[in-house]
């Protein structure tokens, strides 16, 4: 207990961008608990700091005499615990994983409002007992990998498991979508003792949410985004993360975190139970379970899935001339036999493309080069404008718009040919033959909020006999199964060079398959492309036992740690700092390679690549590196993708 003429040193995190230091010290005569936030002064202005460490100013005068720079007083203290100090080593754990700094971590992980409100702790609550705590001191980490409804089945057993013991539950999702797809299913019989946070929320309902979850004393079940895992109720023994295969875990700025690894982190910091769920789990993930033995089966893993729905491949190739005739169609036979169906017995059906507007590429019909938007250098999208004939180029990058009857830039040629498929022109092509369908287009151009798209959604479920036309968008926002559904093309993502596509594409079908009731048509041009016949028989083992083989042939996650650094500037400065850091990194046989679009606004962009073994992640010199680059670089650890 400190005296009143005693004074303390204060260790903290400041929690403020533009603060590049992990720690600073300040003095208090308070005794401030670790975990809690207080208030600092940094270079004329206050910030949030968050309390690491609390030392007696007595045992360290050697160091406060030969100090530098005057300590500076900690201006204000919330007086309770922010945040636990296991939440706090496992911020500092991430960032040192994923060379961020631990404030932005932790600011990352603490909604804006919790850290400029003065929020009290809550009640005193109950903590996890000391001898349950000592059993499972060392977690288990369990996957589940099954369909959707199997898996919330099992998810509500756990719940009301957990409940009958006193212990709370954090049931963690990528997105509000995927909240507001599960949350009424979750809650059934437990609704009072069932809380939702995400970014959706107002100040106000996050503040009230946030204060009630505190103040509960009966055990809680807490369902939101990652960015709340910081919340202090201290009976949670149970962490899921479900949907563990999207790539929404992953933060899209600075810091460039994966929410997932923090979720490991931390529940082994807390105890906690932790687990993995999916309808089909992330190839590295499986391969730690099959390979490492990370992980235990929370039930026995589901690698045939079944499906109510009659599945058929078409192959658009066929018919070999139909490429000479100059009436071309986008819907096979098969794929307008089953829209008529569709309308005949009322049934809802969802059509899949794979990019949004007419055309998603228009070259040159006479020497063939693609037409770029002039700004960026990103591929000009054609697209129609509602309610006129004209139609018009769209660059999705930085937004330029052109007139279509533009030259081709290098031989001038009027001659431009539109390319590939968009959901508008599906549309087209849809009215062409059912002129009195009822359509509705889901894409980002169409929808511009979250409010509309659930709007949209929730029109077409309930309008039977009705067609919805989209991208991924429209499977993330159809909440409830549909009677038919189709895939009029996604041949445009095989030519994306990145090593997690098929994945990708195999996620995609596989969640349209679990959603459809009557029938699932895929169209391609790619027919011996293994992953659709994966995907619609549901094989889910042998999918994954190519996936691995050509990881580990190409050396890639899990076999390998990636880590992409990527510089943005103009061309000349980039190359060379990239040629800079490429000498500083010679040791670690760095690939250095321009980014899959070169330029966007005007920004030239060029990539660094390290593979590293698996088990020489984090090193404390390459760490330090990375760390220290200045902000025209970006680090990302495990990146999303190579492009």
């Amino acid at each position: 207990m400190t005296t009143p003429h005693e004074m303390n040193i204060i260790r903290v995190i400041p929690l403020s961008r533009g603060i590049f230091k992990e720690e600073l010290s300040y003095f208090s005569t308070k005794d401030i608990k670790v975990g809690t936030l207080v208030t600092v002064p940094v270079r004329n202005r206050s910030i949030p700091a968050l309390v690491i460490a609390c030392e007696n100013a007595s045992e360290q005068k050697t160091q406060l005499r030969s100090s530098s720079f005057k300590i500076k007083r900690v201006e204000s203290a919330s007086g309770k615990e922010f945040s636990s100090p296991k939440f706090i080593v496992a911020a500092k754990k991430t960032a040192d994983y994923f060379a961020a700094n631990s404030g932005e971590v932790i600011s990352a992980l603490v909604p804006k409002v919790i850290l400029t409100e003065k929020i009290s702790s809550g009640k005193k609550q109950k903590e996890v007992p000391e001898k349950i705590a000592s059993v499972i001191s060392v977690p288990d980490q369990f996957i589940f990998q099954s369909d959707d409804d199997d898996r919330l089945s099992t998810y509500k057993s756990l719940i009301r498991e957990d409940f009958a013991r006193n212990h709370s539950i954090f049931f963690c999702l990528p997105t509000i979508q995927d909240i507001e797809r599960v949350v009424s299913k979750l809650e059934r019989g437990i609704k009072e003792y069932t809380f939702v946070l995400h970014s959706g929320l107002s100040k106000k309902q996050l503040l009230d949410t946030w204060y009630k979850i505190l103040n509960e004393p009966h055990p809680v079940l807490i369902v939101a985004t990652g960015t709340f895992l910081s919340i202090p109720r201290k009976d949670i023994h149970t962490l899921i993360v479900d949907k563990e295969n999207s790539p929404s875990y992953r933060t899209f700025s600075r810091p460039f975190i994966d929410i997932r690894t923090f979720a490991e982190f931390f529940a082994r910091e807390a105890s906690l139970r932790l687990i993995f769920g999916d309808i089909f789990l992330r190839p590295e993930t499986l391969w730690r379970y099959h390979e490492k033995n990370e992980f235990l089966e929370l039930m026995p893993l589901k690698f045939r899935l079944l499906s109510t729905a009659d599945q058929k491949l078409v192959d658009m190739t066929a018919d070999k001339g139909v490429i000479h005739k100059k009436e071309f169609s986008l819907l096979s036979n098969e794929l307008k036999e089953m829209i008529a169906k569709a309308k005949n017995d009322n049934d809802n059906l969802l059509l899949l493309v794979s990019r949004k507007g007419l055309h998603p590429i228009t070259i040159c019909g006479d020497c063939s080069t693609p037409v770029l938007c002039s700004k960026c250098h990103s591929p000009f999208v054609l697209h129609s404008r509602r309610g006129r004939a004209s139609n018009f180029f769209l660059c999705h990058k930085c937004g330029m718009q052109e007139r279509p009857d533009i030259k081709c830039p290098v031989c001038k040629s009027w001659r431009l040919v539109p390319l590939g498929i968009g959901t508008e022109s599906a549309a087209k092509e849809v009215v062409r033959f059912f002129p009195q369908a009822k359509i509705f287009i889901m894409d980002s151009d169409h929808v511009k909020t979250h409010k509309k798209a659930l709007a949209m959604s929730k029109q077409f479920l309930s309008s039977p006999g009705s067609i919805l036309i989209g991208t991924d968008m429209a499977l993330h926002y159809t909440t409830d199964k549909v009677d038919r559904s189709a895939v009029i093309s996604l041949d445009s993502l095989f030519a994306i060079p990145d090593f997690r596509i098929n994945e990708k594409i195999f996620t995609t079908l596989l969640t349209l398959r679990s959603r459809t009731q009557k029938e699932l048509l895929v169209q391609t041009r790619n027919p011996t492309q293994s992953v659709f016949d994966y995907s619609l028989h549901g094989n889910l083992i042998d999918f994954y036992r190519k996936e691995i083989a050509d990881r580990e042939e190409f050396e890639y996650p899990p076999f390998k740690r990636l880590i992409k650094i990527t510089c943005k500037g103009k061309k000349e400065f980039v190359d060379k700092e990239v040629a800079k850091l490429g000498k500083l990194l010679e040791h670690h046989e760095p690939t250095v390679y321009p980014s899959f679009i070169e330029q966007a606004r005007g920004i030239y962009h060029k990539n660094i690549l390290l593979r590293l073994n698996t088990n020489a992640w984090p090193d404390a010199s390459l760490l330090g590196l990375l760390r220290g680059l200045p902000p025209f670089f970006s680090v990302k650890i495990d990146p999303g993708d190579l492009l």
